[in-house]
């Protein structure tokens, strides 16, 4: 990707998290990424579409790093204790967890956002049950519940420890951590 235009989408993904999809404007990306509105509009045919574009390449990066974090381990619980480690020491953790919550939000109210939702949730899902059915596969996991349960119950609190991150509860990195690690450990029966 051009380095100017992947320049405009970081800065369109800080806008999302600061200013929402509704409120951000095309001038506060522009200063924000250095360039003029005519720049962005070379790039960008609309806002809707920059921010929509901004919001999928935030989540596209994102998810690149998870799989390359995770595929390090040989264990499934090794590969899982990666990923919630990628997933919670982002350095841009508060910016992320905002971008998402409102993007949710907003998609709430537009169903031209929705696709985008349901691919995170539905590429999220992939990477825990392929962690799932590796740790089956192992024996390194006799779930208390059924796999699939674990998995959705996964992803959904993922989801919950986001919205508390971007809404500044106090959750910090380390319990949310702590919360997705012990709950896997107790759906997914990890043997020690």
């Amino acid at each position: 990707m051009d380095e100017r235009k992947e320049r405009i989408l970081r800065a369109a993904a800080e806008v999302l998290a600061e200013r929402g999809f509704d409120a951000g404007r095309l001038r506060d990306v522009a200063i924000a990424s250095g360039v003029s509105i005519g720049a962005l509009q070379h790039y960008f045919e609309t806002r809707d579409t920059l921010f929509r574009e901004a919001f999928a390449w935030s989540i596209d990066d994102l998810i690149e790093r998870w799989r390359a974090a995770a595929a390090d381990a040989t264990s499934a619980w090794g590969r899982f204790e990666l990923l919630v480690t990628a997933l919670t020491t982002d350095p841009t953790l508060i910016r992320r967890c905002a971008t998402w919550t409102e993007f949710c939000a907003s998609a709430s109210r537009r169903e031209e956002l929705r696709e985008g939702v349901h691919r995170v949730h539905a590429e999220w899902q992939t990477l825990v049950g392929d962690i799932v059915r590796h740790g089956l596969r192992s024996g390194e996991f006799d779930p208390t519940v059924p796999a699939e349960l674990a998995i959705g119950s996964l992803v959904a609190l993922v989801d919950g420890c986001e919205m508390a991150v971007a809404s500044g509860s106090g959750l910090t990195a380390e319990r949310y951590a702590e919360l997705m690690l012990g709950t896997a450990r107790a759906l997914l029966g990890v043997r020690a």
